[in-house]
């Protein structure tokens, strides 16, 4: 009695005693009993009521009896069920969207059947869903943002970063001697372009560099591409070269390449079949005689990467078709982005053991550990710079990281100072840096052809790195023991310098940092870059990145640069037909010879010193010494170089007050009478036009409107014909007869080329001077791009000049008059002012002057 406490029954002087405890299982067992008969109840109800009508009266729909969606989710399965029984099936709902009746099947199927003729990068479903994409080299790439982004990408290449997918180019590995790479190369390239492919400064593995490629003996015609490479730093006598190709060349210079190492595929092999018995037996005996061999063809049956040999296999060539992912960041913060990002693989002394990765067992070895702390030290010192340009120019830094998706921030923020600056060891000025640098800092496992097949086989998937992360993560957001077993990633950093010349554009402009990553590591990487706050740009901001550099992406005698100027010619044609006869502009009174693509090989027969009507192939001057030469003409009124007539010279451009430049713009020579009212407009702070063209008559006027009337009336006679058929058949016809079909493409489309030569000028092949003296003024040049610089904080643009042209401009003495407008011409060295040209929209009649100077490093961009 003095365990048990007094209730309210037993403190009045009852019997009624209640225990301190409760048994726990007898406790459980009644409470099963009683969610058990729960539960028989829910499911088997003894009521009538159907599952609708149990819900409160609020909650009723009069619909609810044939359509489930009324009610609430957790009752429209029994509710289905109720009405199945009863014989009263629900009333189907709407057919599901045209979206999903066309998903495929098989999603990865239906990817790789709509990349037959294109393919896909490995960021195109990401780019699909936020970009223009077009077809372009046989890839389908993101062209520019369906977001207002031409300001904010240009901000991002000068303040921020820029970020761009640049993997559709493709990678030719060489294999063999330095020698016999440096001969074949000798016959493809020339010294009067720069430093050649076997430089020290290159050969050693530490730089990439630059080279422009011709065909094999026509320097300097034929000009291919300009191609960077790569060489890995080897001891051994057979060296290993990456050759960097645009996809709109790649096939001519790989033609170019089996034609000068002589190569041959070796998908299909020529052996020697081995001797039989009977021809063993016969030769023991020397009954028989010598027998010539016999050979057989050895074809194989998968090959990953289309391969090339010579005869003794001295050299080797393979074409890497996606085997890498490269990404470009160009700006100011790409440091810190990278910083953020990328974090280096330290081997530990102690946890190494238990991971079963490819780095695992290398890095017990003394040596290969010692690389590795060596590259992290250097390149977290090297992040923590403020901009790029302050390291060794072109420098590869080879550099082993953890998984990318585990650097990834939360949401998307930018990568601050802090994230860059931490790291180990004390800071380090740019100067220390360059003066430190390992002798192993280009070396990178990427290099191995089994290991980048091992690390895509071995790869954790992201949708298995999910599952495992629900599993473990006990915390948001905090790491997790499986993630230490992840594997490290090889990844090659190489460094870009951007501008070099503060006289001809702002120094270290395109400043940044290229990473080549293995394949199937793409989207981590770029996810990693877009969420450390990077811009994505397109094709478009590879031009204008170009543009602001004062210079080109694609010169126009390589071939990337014919087929981009064929395909903007055709664009442009397409839309001038698609307007309305009254909306066109009409380029015969404007005295526009070529309105759609600039004519160069005309322009360069025209100012030949022996007039010819022979169409005369051009070039790009790209002879260093001469461009040299030609800057101290124009600079400090030395003499002119002699130039070849077949050349063309790249300028910059900017106009000289208001105004707008366009693609395909004239350049044109001033005459006397345009220098004195440019004084006299500069004297009043006038900004008109210089001169305008006289409007020129068009003779096909009339013979446009009488072939349009003409085709009218034929195309109103055919169609009364059929009528007159169509009625003779219904006399005798008990069936309804119709028109049959006009039929007349054929008919509509000799109207539409005949009326299009009507429209156009005449084609500059069939006269002489047709270019040149196609207006009032003499023309000597073209632009080729052109645009608002930001930079320049005025109308920019890219052309090129005829040597003869500029030589007459700079005769009259009149080309380098002194004005002071608004300044454009501040950037001259402490020389004399830029020269003055004329400038002239195709599709308008003002002329307008512009300042020009000649571009030095035409074979080195600094984009």
């Amino acid at each position: 009695m003095a365990s048990q406490k007094l209730e309210y029954d037993a403190s009045l002087g009852g019997r009624i005693m209640l225990p301190t405890h409760v048994s726990t299982y007898h406790y459980a067992a009644g409470a099963l009993k009683e969610i058990k008969s729960l539960i028989a109840e829910a499911q088997l109800p003894a009521n009538s009521k159907l599952i609708f009508q149990t819900l409160p009266k609020h909650m009723r729909r009069r619909a609810m009896s044939h359509h489930p969606k009324r009610l609430p989710r957790k009752y429209r399965a029994a509710h289905k069920s109720q009405m199945g029984k009863a014989g009263n099936q629900p009333v189907i709902g709407k057919r599901p969207s045209r979206k999903y009746r066309r998903r495929p099947k098989n999603l990865m199927r239906e990817y790789v059947r709509r990349q037959r003729k294109h393919s896909w990068l490995e960021t195109h479903i990401w780019h699909a869903k936020r970009f223009h994409m077009i077809d372009r080299w046989g890839y389908r790439l993101p062209f520019a943002s369906c977001d207002k982004t031409y300001r904010a990408c240009y901000r991002a290449s000068t303040e921020h970063c820029l970020l761009q997918d640049m993997s559709f180019y493709s990678c030719v590995q060489l294999r063999g001697s330095l020698e016999l790479i440096r001969a074949g190369f000798e016959r493809l390239t020339s010294p009067n372009c720069g430093l050649s492919i076997a430089a020290k400064t290159f050969a050693s593995g530490r730089r990439e560099g630059s080279i422009e490629l011709f065909a094999d003996g026509q320097y300097p015609l034929g000009a291919l591409q300009r191609a960077s490479f790569m060489w890995r730093r080897e001891d051994q006598s057979r060296r290993t070269l990456w050759l960097w190709l645009h996809p709109a060349a790649a096939e001519a210079t790989i033609i170019q390449l089996i034609h000068v190492f002589q190569l041959k595929s070796t998908k299909q092999q020529t052996l020697p079949l081995p001797d039989s018995d009977e021809s063993k037996e016969t030769k023991e005996n020397g009954n028989s005689k010598e027998q010539p061999l016999r050979f057989w063809t050895h074809t194989k049956a998968f090959e990953r990467y289309r391969s090339y040999a010579n005869a003794d296999n001295s050299l080797e060539m393979q074409v890497l078709h996606q085997e890498f992912n490269r990404f470009r960041l160009t700006g100011a913060r790409a440091q810190y982005i990278l910083a953020a990002s990328l974090r280096a693989y330290r081997p530990t002394s102690s946890g190494s053991s238990d991971h079963t990765h490819w780095l695992a067992e290398a890095s017990k070895l003394r040596d290969m550990s010692e690389q590795l702390q060596s590259q992290a030290d250097f390149s977290e010192s090297a992040l923590r710079l403020s901009s790029p340009g302050e390291l060794l120019a072109n420098m590869i830094v080879g550099l082993n990281v953890v998984d990318p998706r585990l650097q990834r921030p939360r949401q998307r923020s930018k990568a601050p100072k802090s994230l860059a600056a931490a790291g180990t060891g004390s800071g380090c000025s740019a100067a220390e840096i360059l003066m430190s640098q390992p002798a192993c800092l280009p070396d990178s496992s990427l290099w191995q052809s089994e290991l980048r097949e091992r690390l895509g086989q071995t790869m954790l998937s992201t949708h298995k790195y999910e599952q495992l992360r629900r599993q473990h993560a006990v915390v948001p957001g905090q790491s997790c023991a499986f993630e230490e077993q992840m594997q490290p990633v090889p990844l090659l950093l190489v460094q870009r310098p951007g501008s070099q010349e503060s006289q001809y554009k702002r120094l270290s402009y395109g400043s940044g940092w290229d990473v080549i990553a293995p394949a199937n590591y793409g989207m981590a990487l770029w996810l990693t870059f877009i969420m450390w706050g990077a811009r994505p740009g397109g094709l478009r901001e590879f031009d204008s990145v170009a543009r602001e550099a004062g210079a080109e992406h694609h010169l126009p005698d390589t071939v990337a640069g014919v087929q981009q100027a064929s395909l903007d010619a055709a664009e442009r044609r397409t839309r001038y037909f698609r307007l309305p006869p009254n909306k066109r502009c009409n380029y015969r009174k404007l005295a526009v010879i070529s309105p759609f693509r600039a004519p160069w090989e005309h322009l360069v027969r025209d100012w030949r010193e022996k007039s010819s009507t022979r169409v005369g192939e051009f070039y790009v001057l790209r002879d260093r010494d001469l461009l040299q030469r030609l800057h101290e003409c124009l600079r400090h009124g030395k003499a002119f170089p002699d130039l070849p007539d077949g050349c063309l010279i790249q300028i910059q451009l900017r106009l000289h007050s208001r105004g707008h430049l366009k693609d395909n713009a004239l350049i044109c020579l001033p005459i006397s009478g345009d220098w004195k009212r440019h004084k006299r407009q500069l004297k009043h702070e006038e900004h008109a036009p210089v001169h305008s063209e006289p409007p020129q008559p068009d003779l096909n006027e009339r013979l446009r409107k009488d072939l349009r009337l003409g085709h009218k009336r034929q195309l109103k006679r055919l169609r009364a014909r059929r009528v007159r058929e169509k009625r003779k058949l219904q006399e005798t016809s008990t069936r309804r007869v119709h028109i049959r079909p006009a039929q007349t493409a054929t008919l509509v489309k000799e109207q539409f080329d005949k009326m299009s030569n009507l429209w156009l000028p005449t084609n500059p092949a069939e006269t002489r001077d047709s270019v040149r003296r196609q207006c009032s003024r003499e023309v000597f040049g073209y632009v080729s791009s052109a645009g608002f610089s930001f930079i320049e904080a005025t109308v920019c643009g890219v052309g090129y000049i005829s040597p003869a042209g500029l030589r007459k401009l700079l005769a009259d003495g009149r080309g380098n008059e002194s004005g002071t407008g608004n300044g454009n011409g501040s950037r001259n060295g402490g020389g004399g002012q830029l020269p003055l040209c004329l400038v002239r929209d195709a599709d308008s009649r003002d002329y307008r002057f512009a300042r020009f100077q000649v571009n030095r490093n035409v074979v080195a961009p600094p984009f």
